[in-house]
């Protein structure tokens, strides 16, 4: 997976179920909107996107779950190196 800086700001959206309106969830840096949807189900999680805001870059629900995946990973190595 090709990683961004997580400090790029990014948009969280969600359409509805009739895929019709598509609506903004949350905003902020790519960090932020992956601790925002670390907290939500995987099926939650499913039925949004994160959009880079500056970039063409769109993350689907794989992409999310191994963002999240690899998020989880650097964080384990950061704390088993401090440790």
């Amino acid at each position: 997976m090709t990683t961004y800086p997580l400090s790029e700001p990014a948009t969280i959206y969600r359409t509805d179920k009739s895929g019709g309106e598509r609506k903004s969830v949350a905003r902020g840096s790519l960090a932020d909107c992956a601790d925002i949807l670390a907290d939500w189900s995987s099926e939650d999680r499913a039925t949004v996107v994160i959009e880079v805001d500056d970039m063409t870059l769109r993350y689907g629900s794989d992409e999310i779950e191994e963002l999240l995946q690899f998020l989880r990973e650097k964080d384990a190595d950061r704390k088993s190196s401090a440790g």
